[in-house]
């Protein structure tokens, strides 16, 4: 993963304009809205909860919390992924402090995040966020609301191949040792495995034997015919 963004309320960047309108498209898509409903609804109980165990008083409602540690909670939403990653861009993940300004610095939360595929460059990435925290402020409230502070990560489009390079290595070196297994002749106790050369000089012999044999069957045959008369 690689963190493409640091944004405050101070620091607002470019975005383009194809990037503004398909950020806007993608908000009104009836499939987004649905899924990023369900997101939300399933992100707030996973926050709740861990706001509730890593503080030793938590007032979610009011954003508030008391001796807070090791408060993160993950809302990587599969379902959001698949839908961003085939129709709208690529799934990315955004790191914000919900109750930053209300009394809870130090719970964090990690949501899966679309980047709609005309603003998946740097410069409109970089303004991505800025961008969605203030034009959509209206759209969003309670520990939804704040975006003023957030980092985007972006998977990086290096890994993938080279993972899957790697994945390919290992497995042709895995079928080497299993096709030698697979193709070698087993050895049989007592049996001795001969080439087709040395079988073909053992059938010759074999046949010289025979009709030695039988040359010496005919003469012994009239030596006694002879030996009667």
């Amino acid at each position: 993963w690689v963190a493409v963004a640091l944004l405050t309320a101070s620091t607002r960047g470019q975005d383009s304009t194809q990037c503004r309108n398909s950020l806007v498209e993608m908000l009104r898509d009836p499939n987004w809205m649905h899924v990023n409903n369900s997101q939300t609804r399933w992100c707030r109980l996973r926050l709740e909860n861990t706001m509730a165990t890593c503080c030793r008083i938590a007032n979610f409602a009011d954003g508030k919390g008391e001796d807070c540690s090791g408060c993160t909670a993950l809302c990587l939403h599969q379902n959001m992924i698949t839908l961003c990653n085939q129709h709208f861009g690529q799934a990315c993940v955004v790191r914000r402090k919900p109750f930053f300004k209300t009394g809870a610095p130090d719970v964090e939360v990690h949501e899966t995040f679309c980047v709609p595929q005309e603003c998946n460059n740097g410069p409109d990435r970089d303004a991505l966020i800025s961008r969605y925290g203030a034009s959509f402020a209206t759209d969003r409230s309670g520990w939804h609301l704040d975006y003023n502070e957030a980092v985007l990560e972006c998977p990086s489009g290096v890994i993938g191949p080279i993972i899957g390079t790697v994945v390919v290595i290992a497995c042709i070196l895995l079928c080497i040792p299993i096709s030698i297994f697979l193709f070698k002749a087993p050895k049989e106790r007592g049996r001795t495995l001969i080439s087709q050369e040395q079988m073909q000089a053992e059938s010759m012999r074999d046949d010289d034997d025979l009709r030695g044999a039988g040359a010496g069957g005919d003469t012994l045959g009239s030596s006694g015919m002879q030996a009667t008369r």
